[in-house]
């Protein structure tokens, strides 16, 4: 090896040695306290994007689910509000069959319907009053509400808010009333007891389901007409004898009423083979009077005519119980409304469990796009303290072995003495 003054090559490579050690010293001290292997995209480009791409949706997740549990909480309040309203129209159905009775004078029922309506009215307020950050739940105003629960567009679910529940939102029933039908219960001679066959009449309910009555069913009385319906159990349907001594059928949906002729199983029927008008063709709920005694027929009321349909319509706002109608009408109109909130309880509770399910999901979602993330970014303690203490001896070793490097050229002055 030559002995040269001007260049000396093994200072430089100890310090190219000791510059990498160095370097390599500060990155290990940088990881190891910032708990970071990429603490920038110089340390590793590829992996520093995606790094970052995963921490924006991580970041999404956490929000998301966040949003989940402020939607958990709105339906926990709208929840809330319903149990408050069911429980006034059950104490509303309670008054109500107090006052069908017939035992109460006017006097009474006036007392009892001044509790009714402030119930109602009690309905109406919970309603209007029952809100989430200034968004109301529960009188409709507020059609649907969109809850974002994922980390990127388009990710949501829609709850649907629409549905009222103030007194005037609830309550809507169909009803058929008729006039008095005592009529059809007499004979031929004029005189009581006979009984009719209801075999041909057909019902349709609430749920689109007709219930024709078989010729076994019979009827002596316009009550025993208002139980044999009750009994069958059409679905949302109910009938009660009115003060005309009529029969009124309510129902929650579309009511029809049809049918063929109701024959009578009477003295009248044998005498003259005419039958007990309940119904001339279709059902003509309404007969008044008695016919003659020659045809055996009782005089025709108002006839609903077959397939006619009526609409529900009304509701519970303006309901009273005066009277025994008007108690047996809000009977079932309380019922209806009960119906409609307890969907919408089911619904919201629904709603709920829903929400906690994405809640579950972005949880995990979450825990695996953080356990990608931190196999990228995160430092390996036990590698990284190992590779400090290299760089470390390295650099003591570096800086040992440049000193000497450096000391070199002086040994060019033995050779001049």
């Amino acid at each position: 090896m030559s002995l040269v003054l001007n260049t000396n090559i093994s200072s430089l490579q100890a310090q190219n040695n000791l510059t990498a050690s160095s370097s390599s010293l500060s990155t290990a001290t940088e990881d190891l306290s910032s708990g970071l292997k990429i603490n920038s995209a110089a340390d590793n480009a590829a992996g520093y994007a995606i790094s970052q791409r995963f921490q924006t949706q991580i970041g999404g997740l956490s929000q998301a689910s966040q949003n989940a549990s402020d939607a958990i909480n709105l339906a926990q309040t709208a929840g809330s509000g319903l149990s408050q309203i069911t429980s006034n129209l059950q104490s509303i159905r309670d008054l109500a069959v107090q006052a069908a009775n017939g035992t109460y004078q006017a006097s009474d029922r006036s007392a009892i319907n001044t509790s009714v309506q402030q119930y109602l009215s009690e309905i109406t307020r919970i309603a209007n009053q029952t809100t989430f950050n200034g968004t109301n739940v529960l009188n409709g105003s507020t059609s649907s509400l969109s809850f974002q629960i994922g980390a990127n567009v388009g990710q949501a679910i829609n709850v649907q808010l629409g549905q009222g529940v103030t007194s005037s939102q609830m309550g809507q029933v169909s009803e058929v009333s008729t006039g008095d039908i005592s009529g059809a219960f007499l004979n031929a001679s004029g005189a009581s007891g006979a009984s009719m066959s209801l075999s041909g009449l057909s019902i349709t309910g609430a749920d689109g389901t007709s219930f024709t009555f078989s010729g076994s069913v019979t009827a002596s009385s316009a009550q025993d007409v208002a139980d044999a319906i009750n009994a069958a159990g059409i679905d949302g349907v109910s009938a009660a004898v009115n003060a005309s001594g009529g029969i009124n059928i309510y129902s929650t949906g579309e009511l029809a009423v049809n049918g063929s002729a109701v024959t009578g199983a009477s003295a009248a029927s044998a005498a003259s083979g005419g039958f007990a008008n309940l119904t001339s063709g279709a059902i003509a709920f309404g007969a008044s009077g008695v016919g003659s005694a020659a045809s055996g027929l009782a005089a025709t009321g108002s006839a609903y005519t077959a397939g006619n349909v009526i609409q529900a319509s009304g509701s519970l706002n303006g309901g009273d119980v005066l009277t025994v109608d008007d108690a047996n009408q809000l009977i079932s109109r309380v019922d209806a409304a009960l119906a409609s909130v307890s969907t919408f309880s089911s619904t919201l509770g629904a709603v709920q469990n829903r929400f906690q399910s994405a809640i579950s999901t972005l949880s995990a979602q979450q825990t695996n796009l953080t356990s990608s993330q931190s196999s990228i970014q995160d430092t390996d303690f036990a590698a990284e303290t190992a590779k400090l203490s290299q760089s470390q001896v390295l650099q003591q070793a570096g800086i040992s072995v440049l000193a000497t490097a450096n000391s070199e050229p002086q040994n060019i002055l033995k050779l001049l003495q």
